[in-house]
């Protein structure tokens, strides 16, 4: 067992490796070296990464009190899930009503995979991976389709 010192290290070593070989790989490719997550231009719309003691998730989280434009968010999303889904290279698991650690309630829509740990590094190799890949394609998904949930 860690310190509390000792994980909070371990999770901000974590990030920390993930940002510098995302934004080196990121750069190279011309893109920018940030990723877009809660810069969608959507205020209830947010690209989420989650990583925990036995999973890592990429998805997009619909945050929002007003659940009428949740509902609607998700809808949208669901109206072109076969598109998504085609870009993702798999099926996504669809919640419309996901509870995180902190007891906030979203509609998550995510992929993850089991196995990995944030505090154990032989670990990460896989984690940052999958973080990467397939963050890099559902942002490709969302730029495409921006102007449809801002506006359709």
């Amino acid at each position: 067992m860690y310190s509390k010192e000792e994980a909070k290290a371990l999770r901000e070593e974590f990030w920390d490796r993930f940002k510098t070989i995302s934004s080196g790989r990121r750069t190279r490719k011309k893109m920018p070296g940030n990723w877009l997550l809660t810069n969608t231009g959507i205020k209830a719309l947010n690209l989420r990464f989650y990583v925990d003691r036995e999973v890592a998730q990429v998805g997009i989280d619909l945050e929002t009190k007003n659940m009428d434009k949740r509902l609607e968010l998700f809808e949208k999303l669901e109206s072109v899930k076969k598109i998504m889904e085609d870009v993702m290279q798999e099926p996504m698991i669809w919640d419309i009503e996901y509870i995180r650690e902190n007891s906030k309630s979203v509609s998550r829509i995510y992929l993850q995979i089991q196995g990995v740990d944030i505090y154990n590094r032989n670990t990460w190799p896989t984690a940052h991976q999958f973080m990467y890949e397939k963050m890099m394609r559902l942002e490709k998904f969302y730029l495409e389709y921006r102007d449809f949930f801002k506006y359709g």
